[in-house]
């Protein structure tokens, strides 16, 4: 093996080296640390609940364009995987909204928040301007993120507010680590990628973590700071 090819193999954990400040101020994050102590009302979690319901109606649309612009089988077969899961968490998130009493009404009345919202946005101007591999070198380093956010979430839901695994079905589907043929076809695609677009595939990773940094402390703000 070259010392190139050895490279691109390691490519996404670099990217995730690189990235590991903002990964554990998410992972850390101190929305997670108030849920701990009990010190989001039920009332506060409905916003959390509320915008996700934006978020991956918006991120279901952004699958669905993804796959009618690619021209690549293998990357029009992952986009279809993760619109499938944005379809069944959106299933999944109304027993959340059962679980806190959150009428449909209510959650077409809220008003988003820029600060949670600007993930699913950037990941709109992925799928109207970037390439297939920027988005999956977002996917793959983002997705495992986000995943054990809602593992950590789910558990003190479980635990603390009396949420049933019912009602958590939609954070639980989220921490399912990401199937490793899904990792391993993404990774194919980055690599076939190098080093042409290397930056493009760095920058996006980099943003989409910052923008799901983004979501955790807006999402903060109002549920603590300001309630």
């Amino acid at each position: 093996m070259t010392k190139n090819n050895q490279n691109q193999l390691n490519f996404i954990r670099n990217i995730q080296r690189n990235l590991s400040k903002t990964t554990d101020c998410i992972l850390n994050h101190p929305y997670l640390h108030a849920l701990e102590k009990n010190e989001i009302t039920k009332e506060k979690l409905k916003i959390f609940v509320c915008e996700q319901y934006y978020i991956i109606s918006n991120d279901k649309r952004n699958f669905a364009l993804m796959i009618s612009k690619t021209s690549d089988d293998t990357a029009a077969k992952l986009f279809t995987t993760c619109l499938y899961t944005e379809l069944n968490a959106l299933e999944n998130l109304t027993r959340m909204a059962e679980e806190l009493a959150i009428e449909k009404r209510k959650i077409h009345e809220y008003e988003p928040l820029a600060g949670c919202q600007s993930y699913t946005n950037y990941l709109t101007k992925l799928a109207v301007y970037g390439l297939d591999t920027e988005i999956l070198a977002a996917l793959v380093v983002d997705f495992p993120v986000w995943g054990a956010n809602c593992g950590k979430m789910s558990s003190t839901l479980k635990k603390n507010y009396g949420f049933s695994a019912n009602s958590c079905l939609y954070l639980d589907k989220f921490a399912i680590p990401l199937q490793e043929e899904f990792v391993d076809e993404s990774s194919k695609l980055i690599d076939s990628a190098l080093p042409k677009y290397e930056k493009e595939m760095c920058t996006s990773a980099r943003l989409i973590l910052d923008y799901e940094l983004s979501f955790w402390d807006t999402i903060y703000k109002y549920s603590i700071i300001n309630r």
